[in-house]
């Protein structure tokens, strides 16, 4: 038994090796549309032929022209519209504001007054004497009242608005993280859409040319009606499953431009026509390692720090209110009457200082300390909550990232062994060793694992951008490093 499988074998290797002579409809025309090579080199070099046959079915597809955008040109488009950054510049230039504002209160106070009354009855002079008064007394003067620091109250203002104003600052560059990754992870899962559809492309010429043999085959008595249905089957899921990514493609450029700050409608294209591996982290760290980097580097744990220093600046403030609050005051001016014909001139210089020793005898005071007190105390905990989501996010990323790289050698060796399988299927089935079911499963198993191949590679490229961003490292400069796709919109 063993003997027969070992001459088959040979047979079909032989087979594969030497030309078979009959009618060419009854041959399926298997073409190689170099993935395998292309898949090997991790390159897009010789690729034009593949790219203009593919824009041409999406184009046909959709019905719409296409935009061809790299990375880089999506990152710099989306940097210069996206509202939600310019939305985070005017709260920041808003912060710098109210920071101004705030040392503003150690300026002095300065203004004119202006008085002119109509006396007339009885008053009491000094309170005590009356008299009786018919004059228009009038009052023209500057004054100017500085309060020195008051009681220390608007030092502990500054400092906490400074705090917060810096915290602004970082809330923009996080929101600028956040914008870098979103545009890359939508870039990439356009990109994955496109790469699935020259396979599914490439599965539709495949199922078509196995429709036409089938019907051949049938047609002259060699096959049968079963077969032939199974291959128009066959087509028509292949039909279906392009015309579902064809769909899924169309969303995800929505969901780019979006991101982008674009209109939805606008057709990007990424230009890459494969699957290459870009690595943006140093592999030389661990989970620690990166953990130490994030406390270092991201925004918006920095942001969280500082607004815990301004929270606490303010319960400290509440202090001040049991100090005295000194004042400098100033006033020329000059006095008299309408009758008298002439104003005298006269001059006040004074310092005033007031203990009020709390507000509503100290209670208000120390109630609004403790309840400043406890929203330090609740934002301390949410930057635990945050470091700890931090630290959980890069080591799923890093998994993500490490699992994905694994994987991507494994799927490589899973198309090369189902195009080969596939080429065994074919010889099989024309020497009557496989049956049609054979050519199609093995055509299947080629699908999956080309689909598989592209998915593994863009997996690990968006856990690689989503660690660039868990560690706070996310930049321009980090996302493309090592990437050289040209741009067609600066050529333009």
């Amino acid at each position: 038994m063993n003997v027969i499988k070992i001459i088959i074998t040979i047979f079909i290797l032989l087979c594969s090796m030497v030309p078979v002579y009959c009618d060419d409809s009854l041959i399926w025309d298997y073409t190689n549309d170099n993935f395998i090579e292309r898949m090997k080199n991790n390159s897009d070099k010789d690729n034009a032929k593949i790219q203009e046959e593919l824009d041409n079915a999406i184009k046909q597809g959709l019905d719409i022209d296409l935009i061809p955008v790299n990375l880089r040109d999506c990152i710099e488009i989306a940097l210069e519209n996206s509202s939600r950054l310019k939305i985070m510049r005017h709260q920041q230039k808003e912060a710098k504001w109210m920071y101004v504002n705030a040392i503003s209160e150690l300026l002095p106070d300065f203004y004119y007054r202006y008085q002119l009354q109509d006396l007339r009855g009885e008053f009491l002079v000094g309170d005590i004497l009356p008299r009786i008064i018919n004059a228009n007394p009038v009052y023209s003067g500057f004054n100017i009242s500085y309060p020195i620091i008051g009681n220390g109250s608007p030092l502990f203002t500054i400092a906490s608005q400074k705090k917060l104003y810096r915290a602004a600052g970082h809330d923009y560059n996080y929101s600028k993280d956040e914008l870098l990754l979103n545009t890359a992870l939508r870039y990439y899962a356009l990109l994955e859409a496109k790469l699935g559809l020259e396979v599914l492309l490439a599965n539709l010429r495949d199922r078509y040319e196995q429709q036409k043999l089938m019907k051949a085959r049938y047609e002259i008595g060699v096959g049968t009606k079963y077969d032939v249905l199974r291959a128009d089957a066959e087509l028509a899921i292949a039909k279906k499953e392009l015309v579902t990514q064809l769909n899924a493609l169309r969303l995800r450029q929505a969901d780019l431009a979006d991101v982008m700050g674009i209109d939805i409608t606008i057709p990007l294209y990424p230009v890459e026509t494969n699957a290459r591996v870009h690595k943006l982290m140093d592999s030389k760290y661990n989970i620690d390692g990166l953990y130490d980097i994030a406390l270092k580097l991201r925004e918006d744990i920095k942001s969280k720090e500082l607004n815990i220093r301004s929270l606490t600046l303010l319960k400290n403030r509440n202090y001040t209110m049991f100090a005295p609050y000194v004042t400098l005051s100033y006033e020329m001016g000059r006095a008299g009457t309408l009758q008298g014909g002439s104003l005298s001139a006269n001059y006040t210089l004074s310092l005033n200082a007031v203990w009020p020793l709390g507000e509503k005898l100290g209670v208000k005071t120390i109630t609004q300390k403790n309840a400043d007190l406890e929203k330090v105390r609740a934002a301390v905990l949410e930057l635990k909550v945050l470091k700890s989501n931090v630290k959980k996010a890069i080591l799923s990323s890093f998994y993500n990232s490490k699992s994905a790289l694994e994987k991507i050698d494994a799927a490589k060796k899973e198309v090369e062994a189902a195009d080969e399988g596939l080429k065994f299927s074919l010889v099989g089935f024309e020497v009557g060793t496989n049956t049609f079911i054979d050519v199609l499963d093995s055509q299947s198993t080629k699908v999956q694992a080309r689909r598989g191949y592209i998915t593994s590679v863009i997996e690990y490229n968006r856990a690689q951008i989503q660690l660039l961003f868990d560690t706070g490292a996310i930049t321009t400069k980090s996302l493309l490093c090592g990437y050289d796709e040209k741009s067609y919109l600066r050529k333009k």
